[in-house]
C-alpha cells in the first residue's frame, strides 16, 4: 500500500487515478468530521464531496504529502462551518427539511428514548458515542477524527455508556 506522500506525488505528477486511492482511504473519516460540524447526513455528504474537490484543486499548495489526511480534515471542517453559516441564513428551508426527515422516518419509541438520552450527554461524549455507535467507527478512527488520544476516546466512551446505563435504569424505576 502506498503512503499518502507517494500518492500525493503521483497525483501532482499527473496520475490522477492515485487521487481515487486517497478518496477511498479518507472518505469515511472526512464524512464523520463533516457530520460532526453540520449535524445532518445529507449536508455531511455534500461537504465531503466539496472537501475532496477543494483538496484536489489545491493539492499543488500542499508541501508535505504525508500531512494530506490532516490537511483534508481541516478543509472538510472549514467547508462544514461554511455550510452551517449558509444554513443559518435560510432557517425556513432547514425547518422544512427537518420536518420532512422526521415524518419520513419515524423512530420506534425505544430508539427515540435512547436518542433523547444521548442528547443529554456532554458534547464531547455525545460525539464519541455518535461516531462509535451510530456511525460504526473504530476507537482509532474516532481518535483521528476528534483529534484526541485513543485512551481519552476509550475513557469518554466508557463514561458515556455508564452514564446512559445509569439514566436508563433510574428512569425505568421511576
Amino acid at each position: 500500500m502506498k503512503s499518502d506522500a507517494e500518492l500525493v506525488t503521483l497525483v501532482k505528477n499527473g496520475q490522477i487515478d492515485a487521487y481515487g486511492e486517497l478518496v477511498v482511504r479518507y472518505e469515511r473519516l472526512v464524512r464523520a468530521a463533516a457530520y460532526h460540524v453540520v449535524r445532518e447526513r445529507h449536508a455531511a455528504e455534500d461537504v465531503t464531496q466539496e472537501a475532496f474537490i477543494a483538496a484536489f484543486e489545491a493539492l499543488g499548495s500542499l508541501r508535505d504529502g504525508a500531512r494530506f489526511g490532516s490537511w483534508l480534515l481541516r478543509i472538510a471542517k472549514y467547508r462544514g462551518a461554511r455550510a452551517v453559516r449558509a444554513r443559518r441564513r435560510s432557517p425556513a428551508l432547514v425547518a422544512d427539511v427537518a420536518s420532512i426527515a422526521v415524518s419520513s422516518s419515524p423512530l420506534s419509541e425505544l430508539s427515540a428514548y435512547l436518542l433523547e438520552l444521548v442528547e443529554r450527554l456532554p458534547e464531547h461524549e455525545r460525539l464519541v458515542v455518535g461516531l462509535k455507535t451510530l456511525q460504526g467507527y473504530s476507537v482509532e478512527e474516532i481518535s483521528e477524527i476528534a483529534g484526541r488520544p485513543v485512551g481519552t476516546v476509550t475513557k469518554q466512551l466508557s463514561r458515556a455508556y455508564e452514564r446512559l446505563r445509569l439514566w436508563s435504569s433510574q428512569e425505568a424505576f421511576s
